[in-house]
Formats: C-alpha cells, sequence, structure tokens
C-alpha cells in the first residue's frame, strides 16, 4: 500500500533549482531515506513532504499531500522532529512531553498514557524526571522523536536524525527507528547526507542531487551495482 506518490515535484527557488521532476512513492510500513547533499535542499524536500511548503500548482494539485482542503487530516497523521530541537531544556524529560501532548490537544487520562508510554517506548524511564539540558545528545534526540511520537502519527518525518551523534549514539537511534517500524509499524521518512546510514536502516533510498532524484533503490542493489562496477557513490559538497 502506497502512503503517498510524490509527482512532478519541481520548486524553483533562490536556494533549490529543480532540474527535472522529482518523482516517488513511500510503502506503507518503509523507512523510507532521502540522500541528499545539500543541506538547504534536504530542509526544503522534507518542508514540501510536510505541506509547509508547496510545489508548483499544477503539482500541488497531483499530490495527495497537497489538497487544501485536507490538510487538517494530512498533518494530523504525520509527526515531525527536524534539526532544530523545539524541547525546553529547562524542563524535565516528562514535562517536555506533557507540554506537547496538550499542543497536540490530548487530555486528560489520554495524555497521561501516551506520556508515560513514550517515556517507556523510547528508553528514556531512568531519565524522565532529569532536566534535558543535563541529558547525554542521544536521549536528547530519542526524547524529540518520542515527541513526534505522541500523536501516533501514521507517518514519521525526520530530518538529520543522528547528526551531531557519536557512533555510539547514531547506532542506537537506529536501533530505536528499527524498533518504532517494526512494532509499531510506523512508516518513517528521513532525509540524510550519510550513506552508511541510509544504508543501514533504509527499506529504500532516493538519492536526490542538485533537484532531481538520481537514484530510487534498496539499498542493498546499491551495494550489489557498486560491487560489480566498482562505483564510488560521492557528492561534491556533502553538507
Amino acid at each position: 500500500m502506497t502512503v503517498f506518490t510524490v509527482e512532478d515535484l519541481i520548486r524553483h527557488l533562490e536556494h533549490l533549482q529543480a532540474r527535472g521532476p522529482i518523482p516517488f512513492d513511500v510503502k506503507n510500513g518503509e523507512i523510507f531515506g532521502i540522500l541528499c547533499p545539500g543541506g538547504q535542499d534536504r530542509q526544503t524536500l522534507l518542508t514540501i513532504l510536510m505541506t509547509m511548503l508547496f510545489p508548483v500548482p499544477e503539482s500541488a494539485e497531483q499530490s495527495p499531500l497537497a489538497v487544501l482542503d485536507s490538510l487538517g487530516d494530512v498533518r494530523r497523521s504525520m509527526g515531525v522532529a527536524l534539526r532544530e530541537s523545539v524541547l525546553d531544556p529547562a524542563l524535565t524529560g516528562r514535562e517536555n512531553l506533557d507540554f506537547h501532548a496538550r499542543l497536540h490537544g490530548l487530555s486528560g487520562d489520554l495524555r497521561m498514557r501516551r506520556v508515560t508510554e513514550a517515556i517507556t517506548l523510547f528508553g528514556i524511564d531512568e531519565n524522565a524526571d532529569t532536566v534535558v539540558e543535563d541529558y547525554p545528545p542521544e536521549m536528547v534526540q530519542h526524547l524529540e522523536i518520542a515527541r513526534a511520537y505522541l500523536t501516533h502519527p501514521s507517518v514519521l518525518f525526520l530530518a538529520e536524525p543522528t547528526a551531531g551523534l557519536d557512533d555510539d549514539g547514531r547506532r542506537k537511534t537506529w536501533d530505536l527507528l528499527r524498533r518504532l517500524n517494526r512494532e509499531r509499524k510506523t512508516t518513517i521518512i528521513f532525509t540524510t547526507h550519510d550513506v552508511e546510514e541510509a544504508e543501514e536502516i533504509c527499506t529504500r533510498v532516493a538519492v536526490v542531487d542538485r533537484g532531481e532524484v538520481v537514484a530510487l533503490d534498496a539499498p542493498e542493489t546499491f551495494r550489489a551495482v557498486m560491487t560489480l562496477d566498482g562505483t564510488l557513490l560521492e557528492f561534491d559538497n556533502p553538507i
């Protein structure tokens, strides 16, 4: 089952000049990676997919994510964690989750259940009542993802989910995302410039370069091709 299809996604902006269509579909239950060298391009693509920025009108009409009269339903089905944290470092993990649950309109027993569930699911039990400024980097990231998951979204959008983490933190985050996908059947879409990350956890990867999809396949297919012909996947400007 396809979650959505992006067709003829062409957005001419000062920082993103697409040379042609950017077509790809995301299937239900996938971990879908968008491997893109330009930081601004990655952010723009993710912003379009989250319906915060629209492609040209004819593309908006074709994309299920860009139907204006159903934007509320579309956005309620999403969870989003961008590079810039929205957590308050002076609050505890539990207080942050409770605050954002209230922002999403969760109330009473449901809010309490979702906060408690997120604390357990994302492995922050022992630090739930510690202020976030005292968290190690990977725990901050896990709390950020927990915040995005409070509404039980069908699609989770992540921007650079392991940026700034050491190797141990990256692997813990990969394990967390795999478990969330496997146990909760959550479709995960994330942008990255890290080839190893894309290979490690993605079901499929779209390689976007200068506003155009130049490859779309499973990571093992890319590895097989590179093994056969000795090709190296490199970017001129890996931001």
